[in-house]
């Protein structure tokens, strides 16, 4: 199949997983959940080269002005500050990523106490998955990231939020290079760095590119991706390498070529994030700072 029939072909599965509200569930006929709807929003607007229409996200539940992933469940910070990131691509949706940036400004995760079992800094607060919880690396990256592009708005604090951020992602990278999903050790033995969360690391830290950790983890992402071939894993690694100017067609190819085996089993949220990996726009990126 060409390239550009493979594209049609993901556009067409997005479109015809949409949900009456306008939403996307993880799977076609689930119920509408951010992350899947905010990755399918930024790929249909890259596909089609024009803006993102984030009606949906502008009208989406809200439970204290956070975005409400699941009803009754407390606010996934991360799914917010990606569906922030999609609404800053939205001509009418400016307002609404400011205050949701806002909101995850004045979010930190938990302190804890030093422990012998990590070695790591357990008093560096950057993000949780959800308030009152310890910070991990992937809410970590997408909320830095909307610190970065919305730093001019949101005012000094930002960039005290942005220091603490970046040290907390030299602190949890792996010895080898990249990021595991937590840390980067755990009883005195060395954890493997993940595709996925490395190349999250690297979107987020693409404006430190001399940085020896960053380095390290582009190095690694790019010797190591094509040991974990989904398609969201590919995906994350084409923005990852877009976003640090490195050659992506290599990983573009892989991700084509998985697409088209039949057993790949393809979620409407991979199918979404290989449609934005593998399409080009004029109108830049999205993740880009």
């Amino acid at each position: 199949m060409a390239h550009g029939d493979l594209q049609k072909e993901l556009r067409a599965a997005v479109l015809a997983a949409r949900n009456a509200d306008g939403g996307w569930g993880y799977q076609a006929g689930k119920a509408s959940r951010l992350e899947p709807t905010s990755w399918a929003l930024m790929a249909l607007a890259r596909s089609d080269r024009r803006a993102t229409d984030a009606e949906v996200l502008r009208k989406w539940p809200t439970d204290r002005q956070w975005l409400a992933d699941v009803p009754g469940a407390p606010a996934n910070i991360s799914f917010n500050a990606l569906a922030a990131l999609s609404l800053l691509d939205d001509p009418a949706g400016t307002a609404g990523a400011e205050l949701l940036a806002r909101l995850i400004l004045s979010t930190r995760g938990r302190k804890l106490e030093q422990s012998s079992v990590f070695r790591q800094d357990n008093s560096l607060q950057a993000w949780p998955w959800v308030d009152g919880t310890f910070s991990w690396v992937e809410p970590t990256c997408w909320c830095l990231l909307l610190v970065k592009k919305l730093r001019k708005q949101l005012g000094a604090g930002a960039d005290d939020r942005i220091g603490v951020a970046e040290a907390m992602l030299r602190d949890r990278a792996c010895r080898d290079g990249g990021w595991n999903y937590g840390g980067s050790n755990v009883y005195g033995q060395e954890l493997y760095p993940y595709v996925s969360t490395t190349a999250l690391g690297l979107i987020a830290m693409q404006d430190r590119t001399g940085d020896p950790i960053v380095t390290r983890a582009r190095q690694r992402l790019e010797e190591t991706y094509t040991s974990e071939p989904t398609s969201m894993a590919l995906a994350l690694t084409v923005v990852a390498l877009e976003t640090h100017k490195r050659p992506r067609d290599a990983a573009r190819a892989l991700l084509a070529q998985r697409l088209l085996k039949p057993d790949a089993m393809t979620s409407t949220l991979g199918r979404a994030m290989s449609l934005y990996a593998l399409t080009d726009s004029p109108n830049g990126h999205a993740f880009s700072l």
